[in-house]
């Protein structure tokens, strides 16, 4: 893939963290950036098919966490993953997506845009596989362990009884990394997982500070808002876009747009950061 290298164990760029974990990768292939050596990581991992609570939790991890100088890493899944990585890249900082699959044959095939934000920032795409290698049921498994080895803490924000996170999770204590888990309502399938980890002893986590203390940071002040200088279609949809997910046609609707236009002037605040795209083309406001 154009931009890629290759790094291989034992040279200079591999992680020396994945030495801890079975059977460490004989190479990854890497485009973007790892970030300096010896930065702070921190995996926020869950459920693809989460609920809006779920998303919109991780996403404001991930921003606590970013804000205070970590690297947020995770899967590039649907779902909690991809909330994750938007969640960094809002907050103006680093993130890794560690891939299933080649570099070349990225997936889910719908986080494309998002992968490309992730090197743009100066994040990282990782995998573990060579080039044209399509992902299987047995590579994501086996990434997981990639994800947990190069963080000082996993945090899962939601997980049913079988969902790949808690794999995560069991790869993070076998190495002895830290597991922090998000409550959820007992009766919430999605909160199974997360619930079954915290009775298993891993650590409460209800926002980024409870991570940022056991690691010894503060959470920063936020900075002040930067000035918007939206014009045109994108200034309409932005006053129309809310904090709750809205399918495109509403959002078209109020803003007094076709929807042609809108999902085009959408799409656009999305590259920008200002709003974020969830499953059935709702959107809702960001920034």
């Amino acid at each position: 893939m154009e931009g890629a290298v290759t790094l291989r164990r034992g040279e200079p760029g591999y992680p020396e963290a994945l030495a801890r974990v079975a059977h460490p990768p004989a190479f990854l292939r890497l485009r973007g950036s790892l970030g300096p050596a010896g930065a702070r990581r921190v995996a926020v991992v869950g459920a693809r098919a989460s609920d809006e609570a779920g998303l919109d939790i991780a996403a404001d991890l991930a921003r606590g966490l970013a804000r205070a100088g970590i690297s947020v890493v995770s899967g590039g899944a649907d779902g909690v993953d991809s909330a994750a990585h938007r969640g960094a890249l809002d907050a103006g900082g680093h993130t890794v997506a560690v891939l299933g699959g080649g570099l070349d044959r990225l997936y889910p095939a719908g986080n494309r845009r998002l992968f490309a934000r992730i090197v743009e920032a100066g994040g990282a795409l990782l995998a573990e596989q060579e080039d044209g290698v399509h992902p299987t049921e047995f590579s994501f498994p086996e990434r997981n362990r990639i994800v947990a080895g190069l963080c000082q803490a996993v945090v899962v924000v939601r997980a049913g009884e079988r969902s790949g996170a808690l794999g995560t999770a069991a790869w993070a204590r076998t190495i002895g990394v830290p597991i922090f888990a998000v409550p959820g309502d007992p009766t919430n399938p999605l909160a199974a997982g997360t619930l079954r980890l915290l009775r298993e002893g891993a650590r409460l986590a209800a926002a980024a500070e409870d991570v940022l203390a056991f690691l010894g940071l503060d959470l920063p002040e936020p900075r002040p808002a930067p000035q918007l200088e939206l014009q045109g279609n994108e200034a309409a949809l932005w006053q129309a876009l809310g904090r709750e997910p809205r399918h495109a046609d509403v959002v078209a609707r109020e803003a007094g747009l076709p929807p042609p236009a809108a999902l085009a002037g959408l799409l656009s605040l999305e590259i920008q950061g200002l709003c974020e795209q969830r499953p059935g083309q709702r959107f809702l406001r960001r920034g």
